[in-house]
């Protein structure tokens, strides 16, 4: 049993999916019994800010999709470990969100845990380029302004636990996270090349357009 959190998210759904399509047998973590979830795919209520709810959700996991932000990690990842997870880190990078659904599940499914998989996607991009790319895929003329340090950490804050915003800027602002290196790594482990930004943009135009 794969146990993946954040599963009704951008990229947790994805590896729901990818898991499911690949006949492994899923439980997804969620914090409202009415979220509806792919056909297949085992429901668990926890909050992964309180690492004692998620007993009954980890029974027989052998594996966890993880994203960092929380606010007891090392206690997230004592509890895990405990009831017998086999770990293997995921570090973010941008990429398409499918393409890590695909990349976890081959992970967790071909016996690739206790590695750290470095992913990204084809090409390093400005925001400026991306939001270019993205004004070309819908036929629009885009443009943006750039909010202060403090504008957008109070607007975060406002719909984010404080770990996540702190991590953000400690990534973006402090440069401690490297997303300009192309790794080859969705290749690798998929056997396709990765997604780039053209691609997600026309996969996702009509969530723009609505």
């Amino acid at each position: 049993m794969i146990l993946v959190t954040g599963a009704t998210g951008n990229v947790g759904s994805e590896v729901v999916g990818a898991l499911l399509r690949a006949g492994a047998d899923v439980r997804a973590l969620v914090r409202n019994e009415n979220v509806v979830l792919p056909e297949g795919a085992e429901r668990a209520i926890g909050d992964l800010n309180d690492p004692d709810s998620l007993t009954p959700a980890l029974r027989d996991v052998r594996g966890v999709f993880l994203l960092p932000g929380y606010r007891d990690v090392d206690g997230l990842l004592d509890r895990m470990s405990r009831a017998g997870v086999e770990w293997g880190d995921v570090p973010v990078a941008s990429i398409d969100p499918l393409d890590i659904g695909e990349v976890a599940a081959r992970a967790f499914l071909d016996g690739k845990g206790g590695q750290a998989l470095q992913l990204c996607g084809p090409e390093a991009l400005l925001p400026a380029q991306r939001l270019e790319v993205l004004g070309d895929v819908l036929g629009r003329d885009l443009g943006f302004e750039a909010l202060p340090d403090d504008v957008a950490r109070a607007e975060m804050e406002a719909a984010m636990p404080v770990e996540y915003v702190d991590a953000f800027f400690s990534f973006y602002s402090d440069g401690t996270l490297d997303e300009a290196s192309v790794h080859p790594t969705v290749e690798e482990v998929t056997g396709r090349p990765a997604r780039n930004f053209r691609q997600w943009a026309e996969a996702h135009a009509d969530a723009f357009r609505a």
